[in-house]
């Protein structure tokens, strides 16, 4: 494997003040020690904090606590900026470290998208299916570039934007004017709150497309995983769109699982894993109703195994890049 690195061309627009406000007074103030992967790590955990907020309000019908999820996008947002900078002061820049970087946000897009859905109360097959499938079409896409060009690129109105946005709005709606606001029809059954989605979702997928453009090549193996996500999507959101919790997990799982394998081509530079076909032909069994506790549940075994072998193999081939606690500088290596 060539010597690690690692570019970027952020053209954010709030990450200069996010940095200037918060990233940059944080890492001054951290423990020399105090490794990178521990700060994505607690990163990660405020977006599984922020949905665990909303699936329990969606459970019970109430908005306790909601006003908590813009300040933990917020620190997930700020996490995922100075885990890079903490590693780079210290010298700690890793495969690995990339690695788990993006592997937890393949599952941080799954889970904000599933804050959103929550938040609206969608029910429409179709609205989940944008939602979800322009979300991932979109990081996916990204990856790709990164994997092609060996470059990631952020626009200006990019993922960053779209965390902060998420977080801020999930707190609107759980104000009840704002909510019934939102819930009015605006043209062919469709809100106000589903017509802002829509919106939002075009603007992913031409972020995606044009990400496709740069890289200038696409695999069969991408489009087919493409293909089998967005029918997946569609399936079980039609048919379980009042789950939406289970629709999160499930989606979210099977996308994670191709973007670890992706992840994977990146930096052991091979070719990503063919899509899974599985976990989409197990829909054929949803038609059988007493079978369908049974199968949800082991779509999402089966997928939670697969990515967790996964990671566990990248894991063991680069696991010296680990640290506990950082080396002191003269020992890094």
């Amino acid at each position: 494997m060539a010597k690690y690195s690692y570019s970027a061309d952020d053209q954010s627009v709030v990450l200069p003040l996010i940095y200037r406000v918060f990233v940059n007074p944080l890492v001054k103030v951290l423990p020399y020690g105090l490794p990178a992967n521990f700060i994505t790590l607690t990163s990660f955990g405020c977006v599984v904090i922020a949905f665990g907020i909303a699936a329990h309000g969606y459970i019970v019908n109430r908005y306790d606590g909601w006003w908590l999820i813009p300040f933990l996008a917020l620190s997930y947002l700020v996490g995922d900026c100075a885990d890079g900078k903490q590693a780079r002061r210290t010298g700690t820049g890793s495969p690995l470290g990339e690695y788990f970087d993006h592997f937890c946000d393949s599952f941080v897009t799954g889970l904000l998208m599933g804050i959103v859905m929550i938040s609206f109360k969608v029910t429409n097959p179709v609205i989940i299916t944008i939602g979800f499938f322009n979300l991932y079409f979109a990081q996916i896409a990204s990856f790709w570039e990164r994997y092609k060009r060996h470059v990631m690129y952020f626009g200006k109105l990019g993922s960053s934007e779209g965390v902060l946005t998420i977080g801020f709005t999930a707190w609107l709606m759980s104000i009840p004017p704002i909510h019934t606001a939102a819930k009015l029809p605006l043209v062919f059954n469709i809100t106000w709150g589903e017509a802002a989605i829509i919106v939002v979702m075009a603007g992913a997928a031409v972020s995606a497309v044009h990400a496709l453009m740069r890289a200038q090549a696409i695999s069969f193996r991408l489009v087919a995983h493409l293909i089998l996500s967005l029918a997946f999507t569609y399936t079980v959101s039609v048919v379980y769109a009042d789950l939406l919790i289970y629709v999160t997990m499930v989606i979210m799982l099977y996308n994670a699982c191709f973007l670890a394998s992706l992840l994977s081509a990146i930096n052991l530079e091979k070719k990503e894993s063919f899509p899974d076909v599985l976990v989409p032909l197990s829909c054929l069994l949803l038609g059988y109703k007493p079978a369908v506790p049974y199968v949800q549940a082991l779509q999402i075994i089966y997928l939670a195994i697969r990515i967790t072998i996964q990671f566990a193999v990248f894991f063991r081939m680069h696991r010296q890049y680990w640290h506990w606690v950082n080396p002191p500088p003269d020992n890094r290596q």
